[in-house]
């Protein structure tokens, strides 16, 4: 393994074990075939977490591990236990990748066009969600390789009926993408506060922008949305429930 000690140590790679973790494997039913209560039931019957580790890339040769919520399930008290006590590792391998690349934070009064001002401290991250309204109980992170991807014309919206669309080639650069989310207590266990508004920290390694194939103008654009995330872990259950 390539030795990083100098900038976050191998052993931070590795996160928390589950205490549950002879039941991460067990099965349950497809949420199109049964209700999501359900599914909670069953889980809370056989004790069943709604939670799985998910491998976030560093660099070709190492990744990081943490745990993931899975969409639909509830999550067991043992769930968030996991995830309260491994978030300070979280933050510190965050705080690391801050520091180096600069964070962007997105809310839903920000601008998604023209040239970001990055932060470089965790701290100012979650100083930024806290002035969104949000409780940041859990962190969500995914990795997005690079991605080139033509594109029709974003600006549509803004140019004349008589103007002729436009192409441009979108480019993003591999990122880290964190949303944070709040829990809200149900019976049994605890579930997602959902719709949630609209908050999120971008670590960049390049700046994505859009590239107009007539006229050769570049423009930043943060919400390409063209890659997709990068999945090394989903267990061959949950691929065969979301490729139906």
């Amino acid at each position: 393994m390539l030795n990083l000690d100098g900038f976050i140590p191998n052993e931070m790679m590795l996160a928390q074990q589950h205490p549950l973790a002879e039941n991460l494997t067990q099965l349950l039913p497809d949420a199109e075939v049964v209700s999501t209560k359900e599914i909670w039931e069953i889980q809370l019957r056989d004790r069943i977490p709604g939670i799985l580790k998910r491998l976030i890339p560093l660099n070709p040769l190492m990744s990081w591990e943490y745990w993931w919520c899975v969409p639909g399930r509830i999550l067991l008290p043992e769930d968030v236990e996991v995830l309260q006590s491994d978030r300070p590792r979280l933050e510190a391998i965050l705080g690391k990748l801050v520091w180096l690349l600069g964070g962007h934070c997105f809310g839903e009064n920000t601008r998604w066009d023209g040239d970001s001002s990055p932060v470089y401290d965790w701290q100012q991250v979650l100083a930024f969600v806290e002035a969104c309204g949000i409780k940041a109980d859990l962190l969500d992170i995914d990795f997005l390789p690079t991605a080139i991807e033509p594109t029709p014309n974003l600006s549509r919206n803004n140019r004349k009926s008589t103007e002729k669309p436009q192409e441009y080639v979108a480019v993003e650069p591999a990122h880290w993408h964190i949303e944070f989310f709040q829990i809200q207590p149900i019976e049994g266990g605890f579930e997602l506060a959902l719709p949630k508004k609209l908050c999120s920290c971008q670590i960049w390694t390049g700046r994505p922008f859009i590239k107009n194939l007539q006229t050769g103008e570049t423009l930043t654009r943060y919400d390409l949305w063209v890659s997709s995330p990068h999945d090394f872990s989903t267990p061959s259950w949950f691929k065969s429930l979301t490729s139906t």
